[in-house]
């Protein structure tokens, strides 16, 4: 009888322990799988009527999918506004690590996570989701409704106090604004028919939801121009400029930069493909990680802060617009990087690096210009003046890239250098149309009393010897604006030159700094303005 007293208590424990563990696995069950959604709203303006998200790859912190409910190929369909994500809420290092690998190092060499609408690594993730999103939105100029695709985009999710945050990434996307502006990524699509696509998506939206990730902008990008417009006759084109320059303030400077310590290092017009005027500025910002570009509508009160892509690289230069591109240097001690930005993201209000272009060289750098030509062989070479300026000890190193593979692919050797007297803070090549012949304008303000003067300077390069010779013509130019005395307009803060869609040449200037948001002189110089 003890025997099978002893068997039959071991038979009820059994079962005892069978039915709490299944009673446990339902309450894991039940407690892990949660219905987690994210929603996608649009700006003013946009909409969009469909959307779909397929999961190529994945993460998930340990024991929140014990049924495997997520696989890669898993397609999600917007419903109701929102993509919706069954797994549980667990925060961990490891997802968070995994997603961090991907989604850095765009603006630094750093993991620093700004391929994400943070802008910022994540310390713990509950999950992360890596695929394709795809898009109808209808616009104002595709009211039937633009379809696109976002290849490598991430939606993922991790709890700041007592909210569970959505971060939305790309693998190619771009945190491009400064610590001024909102938390947008501008990220990349394609069309089916194989056109590009910028976009530019907010965390958050207007109401700041921790589930909420808005598309703010959205634009089918022309191909790009990659090559500089020519003026016929550089001589007389640059003879005609006026003495006088047209004042034109610029409204909606953005930030709340002290003007006692940064000021306007370089400034250009440019024009878009449907002939929208822009202007950009090159800001030093010494209290901020990075140094500035300030880029928006000539003509509207809106004006947009992007960081320069080196972390501590705060002293940008003297810049140059080419086609639908700006190249900014920005230099240290003793050495300097010159980047290249695709203008045509403007049009989304954000500016696309091109990464893959970084021309380090060994010298300061602290204005440049650039243009094309064809050398005697009928072959096609960029031109890139880069400038150290040291006063009267400044020395002009002179780069060439062949251009057949288009400026992204550009690769940039020194051919020469020549020293000059001038230290010009702005200056621009210029090829004429018909000759090739390449011309310099140099832009120089030296100290007189109490203010500064402003000369124009005209040069040829000799493309044999990469030398200049005496000035063919300067103007001693006369230029209004701004505070008064040294800080007003001057060739010594912004300047530039531009050629835009006509083959009209442009000289510009700047005042030192806005003040608390002010609006910003400039003048203008160009063949046009003379009665």
């Amino acid at each position: 009888m003890k025997q099978r007293g002893k068997k039959l208590l071991c038979l009820v424990f059994a079962v005892m322990v069978l039915m709490m563990t299944a009673n446990a696995e339902d309450a894991s069950a039940y407690m892990t799988y949660r219905q987690n959604a994210v929603e996608l709203t649009t700006a003013k303006g946009l909409t969009i009527t469909s959307g779909s998200f397929v999961v190529n790859e994945f993460s998930i912190t340990d024991g929140q999918d014990p049924d495997g409910r997520n696989q890669s190929g898993q397609v999600h369909i917007l419903e109701n506004g929102e993509f919706t994500f069954e797994v549980g809420r667990s925060g961990s290092a490891a997802v968070a690590e995994w997603f961090n690998s991907k989604f850095s190092g765009y603006n630094d060499p750093s993991i620093n996570g700004d391929r994400t609408t943070f802008d910022q690594t994540a310390g713990k993730l509950n999950f992360a989701f890596v695929g394709d999103l795809s898009l109808v939105v209808t616009t104002n100029e595709y009211p039937q409704g633009l379809s696109v695709t976002f290849p490598g985009v991430a939606f993922a999710q991790g709890s700041t106090g007592f909210s569970n945050n959505w971060w939305f990434a790309q693998l190619s996307g771009q945190h491009t604004r400064d610590s001024d502006g909102p938390d947008t990524l501008l990220t990349f699509g394609r069309t089916p028919s194989g056109e590009t696509v910028f976009a530019s998506f907010l965390r958050g939206g207007s109401g700041n939801g921790v589930n909420v990730v808005s598309l703010e902008s959205i634009a089918v990008a022309e191909p790009a121009r990659e090559y500089p417009y020519k003026v016929s006759d550089v001589q007389s084109a640059f003879h005609r400029l006026p003495i006088d320059g047209t004042q034109y303030n610029l409204e909606g400077f953005p930030g709340s930069y002290d003007p006692s310590v940064n000021h306007i290092q370089g400034y250009s017009l440019y024009n878009s493909k449907n002939n929208f005027p822009y202007v950009i500025l090159t800001h030093s910002v010494s209290t901020a990680p990075y140094a500035h570009i300030v880029a928006g509508p000539k003509q509207r009160d809106e004006k947009w802060g992007f960081k320069t892509y080196l972390e501590g690289w705060r002293h940008p230069g003297g810049i140059q617009v080419i086609g639908d591109y700006v190249f900014v240097p920005s230099e240290h001690e003793s050495s300097a990087h010159v980047a290249l930005y695709d203008l045509r993201t403007l049009a989304v209000e954000e500016l696309r690096r091109v990464e893959q272009f970084d021309l380090s060289v060994n010298h300061k750098a602290g204005a440049l210009g650039i243009t094309s030509y064809k050398d005697a062989g009928g072959t096609e070479y960029y031109v890139l003046v880069v400038a150290h300026l040291d006063n009267e000890n400044s020395v002009y190193h002179v780069y060439r890239a062949p251009a057949a593979d288009g400026i992204e692919a550009a690769s940039f050797t020194e051919v020469g250098a020549f020293p000059y007297d001038k230290d010009f803070q702005g200056f621009g090549l210029i090829t004429e149309e018909g000759t090739n012949d390449i011309y310099m304008i140099g832009l120089w303000s030296p100290s007189e009393g109490i203010t500064f003067a402003d000369y124009a300077y005209l040069y040829k390069l000799n493309t044999e010897t990469w030398m200049i010779g005496e000035p063919l013509d300067s103007i001693h130019m006369v230029s209004k604006g701004g505070l008064p005395g040294m800080m007003g307009v001057h060739f010594r803060y912004g300047a530039g030159t531009y050629v835009d869609q006509s083959g009209l040449l442009i000289i510009s200037a700047t005042e030192r700094n806005s003040v608390l948001g002010s609006s910003l002189a400039t003048d203008d110089w160009s063949p046009s303005s003379v009665n």
